[in-house]
C-alpha cells in the first residue's frame, strides 16, 4: 500500500511540474513580447546582412554537414524576434513573423523587412505548434545587443561551458574519458555551434546537464532528466534533441561506476521520466496554445508528427534503415574523421584491451549508444530532411562507446585498491 502511494505521489508530481513549467513558459514568453521591438530591430539590423552574403545553407568547407550554417532557421528566429506583435498575449501563443510575396527563402523577407520595403507586401505567418522558448533570451539579448554580438559572446560563453566541464572531469578523476568528449566534441564541430542561434539550444541544455552531474551528488536523478526534457522542449527548435538525455545520462554512468544492475536499469528510467518532460512541455504548449488562441494548435500538430515520423520524403518513399545509413555516411564518410577515429579506436584497444570486460557499465554504455539510432528510425523523414541538424546525435555514440574499454580498465583499478 505504502509502495502504491509512493508511485502515486511521484506521477502527481510529475504532471503538476509539467503543467506549472507550461505556464511559466507561456507567462515568460508573453512577458518578452511586452518588450519595445524598435530597439530589437535596430540591433538586429547590424550584422545581419552577413545572412544574406552567406546564403541560406551556407558550408564553409565544402561537404561537410558539421560545417553547414543554418542560416534560413537563424533568419526564421530572428524575424520572430522582431515582429511588431500588436497583443502580447497573441504573439507569444502564435509567434508570428512576416513573409514577403515573392520571397524564396525567410531570410530574404527578413532582410526585406529590416530595409522596410512596403508591409502590404507582406503575409503574417505563424508558427504555433513549437515552443520557441529561445525568444525569451533573444528578445531581451537583441534589445541590447546586436547580431555580430551575439557570435562573439556565444562563442566565449561556449568554450567557457566546455572548459568548465573539463575541469570538472579531472575533479571527478574522470580525466582519462577527455579523449572520448574530445572526439564528440570533434563530431559536434563548437566552431559551427558558435555562430549558430538554431545549434545554440541543445548544446547548452546537454553541457550544462554534463556540468549538473559532475558537479554534485544528485538525489533525484528523476527530476534533473525530468526537467532536462521540458527544457529541450521549450527552447529547441527540433535540432538534435535526444543529446539532452544521452550526453548528461553518460556523464551519470562514468561518474558512478559499478557492478551492478543500475546504470542499465537507470537508462529506462531517466529515460521515461526525459520523454514525459519532453512530450509533456510539447503536449501543454499545444493545449495552451489552442485555448488561448482561435487556432487549433492540437490538429496541426498531431499532422505534423504524422509527417515526421512517416517514411514518405515530398512523394517518394524511404526506408528508416535507409535513413539510418544516409546519416552515418553524411556524418563519418570522410577522410579525417576516419582517419580520426581509426587512430583513436586502436589506441584505445591497444591500451585498453585486457581490461575491456562485459559488466553493468560497458552494458549500459553500449545500450545508450543505440539511442541515436532509435531516434532516427522513429522521425525518419525530420531525420532524411534534416541531416544538418539532426547528425550530432551521433555525438552520444561516440562519447559511449569510446568510454567503453576505459571503464573497463577503470574498475579493474578500483577493485584491485579495494
Amino acid at each position: 500500500m505504502e509502495s502504491k502511494l509512493k508511485v502515486l505521489k511521484r506521477v502527481l508530481t510529475v504532471i503538476f511540474i509539467v503543467c506549472i513549467s507550461g505556464v511559466i513558459g507561456q507567462l515568460l514568453l508573453i512577458g518578452v513580447y511586452c518588450l519595445p521591438t524598435k530597439p530589437i530591430e535596430l540591433n538586429i539590423g547590424r550584422g545581419a546582412e552577413i545572412l544574406l552574403i552567406q546564403g541560406n545553407g551556407y558550408i564553409y568547407a565544402d561537404g561537410y554537414r558539421q560545417a553547414t550554417l543554418d542560416n534560413e532557421t537563424d533568419a526564421t528566429m530572428l524575424s520572430e524576434a522582431l515582429f511588431p506583435s500588436e497583443s502580447c498575449i497573441d504573439g507569444a501563443v502564435t509567434v508570428p513573423r512576416y513573409i514577403y510575396e515573392g520571397r524564396e527563402s525567410q531570410l530574404y523577407s527578413l532582410m526585406a523587412y529590416l530595409n522596410h520595403d512596403d508591409i502590404s507586401e507582406a503575409a503574417r505567418f505563424n508558427y504555433s505548434r513549437y515552443w520557441h522558448g529561445y525568444l525569451t533570451i533573444l528578445k531581451p539579448f537583441f534589445s541590447v545587443f546586436d547580431y555580430s554580438d551575439f557570435k562573439i559572446i556565444n562563442q566565449a560563453i561556449q568554450l567557457v561551458i566546455i572548459f568548465v566541464i573539463i575541469a570538472l572531469m579531472y575533479k571527478n578523476h574522470m580525466e582519462k574519458f577527455l579523449i572520448a568528449f574530445a572526439s564528440m566534441l570533434i563530431i559536434w564541430n563548437p566552431a559551427t555551434i558558435g555562430v549558430s542561434l538554431q545549434y545554440a539550444a541543445c548544446f547548452y541544455i546537454s553541457m550544462i546537464g554534463c556540468i549538473v552531474v559532475l558537479s554534485r551528488d544528485i538525489k533525484r536523478k528523476w527530476l534533473l532528466f525530468l526537467i532536462l526534457g521540458i527544457l529541450t522542449s521549450y527552447f529547441d527548435f527540433l535540432t538534435y534533441p535526444i543529446v539532452t538525455f544521452g550526453i548528461p545520462l553518460i556523464f551519470l554512468i562514468l561518474k558512478d561506476k559499478n557492478e551492478s544492475t543500475k546504470p542499465v536499469i537507470s537508462i529506462f528510467e531517466n529515460g521515461i521520466y526525459w520523454g514525459v518532460g519532453y512530450l509533456g512541455m510539447w503536449a501543454s504548449k499545444w493545449i495552451i496554445g489552442t485555448l488561448i488562441s482561435s487556432e487549433n494548435i492540437i490538429k496541426d500538430a498531431l499532422v505534423n508528427i504524422d509527417s515526421r515520423t512517416s517514411t514518405s520524403v515530398e512523394g517518394v518513399e524511404i526506408t528508416r534503415i535507409g535513413t539510418v545509413y544516409r546519416l552515418l555516411q553524411a556524418t563519418f564518410f570522410k577522410w579525417p574523421y576516419l582517419i580520426m577515429f581509426c587512430g583513436i579506436i586502436v589506441y584505445l584497444l591497444v591500451k585498453y584491451h585486457k581490461s575491456i570486460k562485459i559488466n553493468a557499465a560497458t552494458v549500459a554504455l553500449v545500450l545508450i549508444s543505440l539511442v541515436p539510432i532509435g531516434w532516427f528510425i522513429v522521425t525518419a523523414n525530420h531525420s532524411y530532411i534534416h541531416p544538418r541538424l539532426v547528425y550530432r546525435d551521433w555525438g552520444i555514440s561516440i562519447l559511449a562507446l569510446l568510454s567503453v574499454p576505459i571503464v573497463g580498465k577503470e574498475q579493474i583499478t578500483a577493485n584491485n585498491q579495494s
